[in-house]
């Protein structure tokens, strides 16, 4: 019989079929909040760290407001870039521009029950955001103080720097302070769309209203990119892609949540240490910082958390996009 007809299959072919069957297993989504249960307590805060003051509203406000006024724990956003003067107010000055902004986070904070925090780094005056000394110490030490149970950070596929540099903060302040278990969470921001969701939020309407308040006291933006109706459709999107995943999948091994009263969902990206983002091209920050926390946890007692600590900075520091 001739098998000349039967299409020749090329070498390459195997190789590019290798690569997507490596990329994971069939993901299944997780409510967020049974992720965040054993993690968050009075003095284990949910942090947001918002690379530009309306980052929190965009991402997470509803998390954010569940877990401030409804569940009364700590939540926490922090202005990472302080200072910013993108304000379409030609007749205001770079310090009341910086002023306006900063104040309108603190009434974004006001609205979700969250506390406000401006670190005001030197790296927003540097080139590529590159943060100076001073501003990893700072990073560190606030870390050390604060111990945050779990944090909400930008996605490594970002297209604006900031929010690069702010995931790369992260991972300093996660190293830097030696926390083992402090949850990572990527968070979804219109620069940078999650690659692999694996956890989601659900909210109701009051819910929704309440990110739109969050997202209007941005005012001076609203004139710029009003992410009013953009939000507001992609949690329905999202919301949609969820009860269809119910369907046909299951929800973390559970059966679907029976309250469909739900409008909206913001989803997130809950991290696990993955050797293969910590040495990619580029690499990954905060799965860099991840590997170098699980060796540390198994190193020598002798070599003393002060000398894991410093070295860990250090590592994590380098990884700081230049």
């Amino acid at each position: 019989m001739n098998n000349s007809s039967q299409p020749k299959r090329h070498a390459e072919f195997d190789g590019l079929l290798r690569a997507a069957a490596g990329a994971g297993p069939h993901g299944h989504l997780m409510d967020v909040r049974e992720a965040l249960r054993p993690v968050l307590g009075p003095n284990r805060p949910l942090v947001m760290l918002c690379p530009h003051a309306d980052d929190g509203a965009i991402t997470a406000a509803c998390l954010m407001h569940e877990y401030a006024i409804r569940r009364g724990l700590p939540v926490v956003e922090v202005l990472v870039f302080a200072g910013e003067r993108n304000v379409a107010a030609p007749w205001l000055n770079d310090q009341k521009k910086v002023t306006m902004r900063e104040a309108e986070f603190r009434l974004e904070c006001n609205v979700l029950g969250a506390e406000a925090v401006c670190w005001n780094l030197e790296g927003y005056r540097q080139p590529g955001y590159h943060p100076t000394d001073v501003d990893v110490q700072k990073v560190v030490e606030w870390f050390a103080k604060r111990r945050p149970g779990a944090i909400i950070v930008p996605p490594a596929n970002d297209a604006h720097a900031a929010h690069r540099v702010t995931r790369a903060l992260a991972a300093v302040g996660l190293l830097g302070a030696d926390l083992h278990d402090t949850l990572v969470m990527t968070g979804w921001t219109p620069w940078g769309p999650l690659p692999q969701p694996n956890a989601y939020f659900t909210y109701d309407g009051e819910g929704e209203r309440t990110k739109e308040w969050a997202i209007h006291c941005h005012a001076s933006q609203i004139l710029l990119t009003d992410y009013t109706q953009y939000c507001s459709h992609l949690g329905r999107a999202y919301a949609a892609l969820t009860r269809e995943w119910a369907e046909g999948h299951s929800l973390a091994g559970r059966a679907h949540r029976t309250d469909e009263r739900f409008v909206g969902v913001e989803l997130f990206q809950l991290e696990a240490y993955d050797p293969a983002r910590a040495t990619n091209n580029p690499p990954d920050p905060i799965h860099q910082a991840l590997g170098l926390l699980r060796a540390s946890t198994a190193a020598p007692a002798a070599t003393g958390p002060a000398a894991l600590t410093n070295t860990s900075a250090k590592a994590a520091s380098d990884a700081v996009p230049a």
